[in-house]
């Protein structure tokens, strides 16, 4: 792997998928720790790729230098969105190295990576199989797109189209590069075209996901994210994301039970569930207007959000109300 024959670091945060590398190819870098099979620390990386305070907790505790990031974007958005949120002069972390399949930043860095960066990397598979060669170009787009470098994203999946015209991952990734500019129908059109050959390709079918729902085709989002959910693995991001889509699509019962799941693991990781819970509540309470047995449940889980101090006081006050409404109309207590 090619991010990892450079990596460097003294003190290194890593995202759940780059652990199993590290260990096999540079272990190093890790303490004795982060090799354990039920390691606190690296269950608690794991946790902070969805969580920029946890992060912060972490930050605080062990200091990073290096932050590297290694997978499908969407499995670590939310710190990834973090690292990238204030003016470059003011960011701690700045993106130093990007390839098809990992994102590294150091500390106090003395410049942003560019394009002319990755093009020494794009070196390294000059003389590989065409096909081979587009894949790794719209894999590394993918990135690219992730970390809001868009222009050199559309460059990449241009070149890589130029090689292969077929391949999967340019025609999806073309269409996640629509998605950040708003675009959906083209967005739409090219995640058609992947699917048309591989109607298993998870990165078209997320591009679905996002299209359809900011068209307000709800019942079709919903129906594509069941599809995502069984081509990828299922970890909080994306069982939230699927939460929503279900509320909007007025499928409640797999709203509910992907709220469940989120509680499970928020609870498994010593992690606050008040806003799973709130949700919860609301599912409930949806789902009411069709089945009254859903009526003590939607309290249950509103008094339960209520019960957590971290709950947010918009939420806080919204559950109060929405509580009140369901005792008036129902004598629920």
């Amino acid at each position: 792997m090619l991010a990892l024959e450079s990596l460097q670091g003294q003190s290194l945060y890593y995202n759940g998928v780059a652990l199993p590398w590290l260990v096999a190819r540079r272990p190093e870098l890790l303490l004795a720790e982060d090799k354990a099979e039920d390691g606190l620390r690296a269950r608690a990386f794991a946790q902070g790729a969805q969580s920029a305070k946890l992060f912060r907790q972490l930050d605080r505790q062990f200091r990073f230098d290096t932050v590297v990031l290694f997978g499908d974007p969407s499995n670590y958005q939310r710190l990834l969105d973090h690292l990238l949120e204030p003016e470059v002069e003011q960011r701690d972390f700045r993106l130093v190295y990007l390839d098809h399949w990992a994102l590294v930043f150091k500390r106090n860095a003395p410049r942003e990576w560019d394009l002319a960066d990755a093009e020494k990397v794009r070196l390294r598979v000059a003389g590989t199989r065409a096909e081979d060669r587009a894949a790794f170009l719209a894999k590394a787009a993918a990135k690219m797109l992730a970390v809001r470098h868009y222009e050199s994203a559309r460059s990449w999946l241009d070149d890589a189209l130029a090689l292969d015209g077929g391949s999967v991952d340019a025609l999806a990734g073309m269409g996640g590069y629509y998605i950040s500019l708003g675009k959906w129908k083209e967005a739409e059109s090219y995640a058609d075209r992947a699917l048309a050959k591989d109607e298993r390709s998870p990165q078209a079918v997320a591009v679905k996901v996002l299209a359809m729902r900011a068209t307000n085709h709800k019942g079709d989002a919903f129906k594509f994210s069941v599809r995502l959910n069984t081509l990828i693995p299922v970890e909080p991001v994306r069982l939230w994301q699927h939460a929503l889509l279900a509320h909007d699509a007025a499928e409640y019962e797999a709203e509910i039970a992907a709220l469940g799941q989120l509680i499970q693991l928020a609870k498994d990781g010593d992690r606050p569930v008040g806003d799973y819970e709130f949700q919860l509540g609301e599912a409930h309470t949806f789902a009411a207007m069709q089945d009254m047995t859903h009526t003590p449940l939607a309290v249950e889980h509103l008094k339960k959000a209520l019960a957590d101090p971290l709950l947010p006081a918009e939420k806080r006050k919204f559950a109060e109300e929405r509580l009140k409404t369901i005792r008036e109309r129902t004598g629920a207590k």
